[in-house]
């Protein structure tokens, strides 16, 4: 199967365009190799399609080399003026809305930005939400693990999208459940069980010649007991006390600009 047709056979089975299929996931840098692109273009392809929201990921070598005006997006700068040229320039998003969320990355500045676009876009994709978005893939970065990075980051954006879809979008306070959490708690007491009842089992066989003893001469050592005296004497105790700062946000929530997006945005 050439990659033409695995395309379009892609185009077919999900709503989406040849041309939006093929832009989900865009490399100017060759930080990724053929069979790496093709696997996430498949893989945002899925996501776009579960939840009717373009999921996006695209790599520039530097900004500067488009031609825009700021002056359009005067309510962003930088990367995310950017962000706002390029997704209402080049991908619209889903739905009337233009439902979307976009990891843009120039690597020229090594800036990146995460926007968020429609009415579910920014539902899904709060402030907080987004700060967690980026935890998924700079380390990978920092590392030069684009591939890892970016898979990392699709994963979490397809369980971010299935939260929003339950109701329930990540924001201050609340968790997002792992895949498999449950399996893996069950795997880890049944196997603590079987451990368990393997050491008793193997510590009871060890005791079958121990038999009831009936004077207490057994037990006397033949050059007799010492018993050395020793006194523990409390004096004092001492108490150390720190105070341990936290941080808390007000709220929570998605603060969307006069465009209908909201970003996050910061160095790779």
């Amino acid at each position: 199967m050439n990659k033409k047709f695995f395309l379009l056979l892609l185009a077919v089975l999900f709503p989406l365009n040849l041309y939006s299929l093929q832009s989900l996931v865009k490399d100017d840098c060759g930080l990724l190799s053929n069979t790496e692109l093709s696997n996430l273009q498949t893989r945002a392809a899925q996501i776009s399609s579960d939840y009717n929201c373009g999921v996006y990921i695209v790599v520039v070598k530097n900004m500067d080399d488009f031609v825009y005006d700021y002056e359009i997006y005067s309510d962003a700068f930088g990367i995310e003026a950017f962000a706002q040229y390029y997704f209402f320039n080049e991908l619209k998003g889903v739905g009337e809305s233009g439902d979307g969320i976009l990891l843009i990355m120039s690597m020229k500045e090594r800036d990146y930005d995460i926007m968020a676009h429609g009415s579910f876009g920014n539902y899904a994709f709060t402030d907080y939400g987004k700060d967690k978005l980026a935890d998924s893939f700079l380390d990978y970065f920092g590392d030069g693990q684009w591939y890892r990075g970016f898979n990392a980051y699709l994963n979490k954006v397809d369980r971010f999208l299935e939260a929003a879809a339950n109701g329930t979008p990540v924001d201050v306070g609340t968790r997002i459940k792992e895949h498999n959490l449950s399996l893996s708690l069950a795997a880890g007491l049944i196997f603590g069980f079987i451990f368990a009842l393997i050491t008793c089992l193997t510590m009871k066989s060890g005791m079958k010649s121990v038999h009831t003893a009936r004077i207490a001469s057994n037990f006397i050592a033949q050059n007799g007991i010492k018993i050395p005296i020793q006194k523990d004497i409390f004096t004092h105790n001492t108490v150390v006390r720190q105070v341990i700062q936290s941080s808390s946000s007000s709220g929570g929530g998605t603060h969307i600009n006069s465009s209908g997006s909201s970003h996050h945005s910061g160095k790779f």
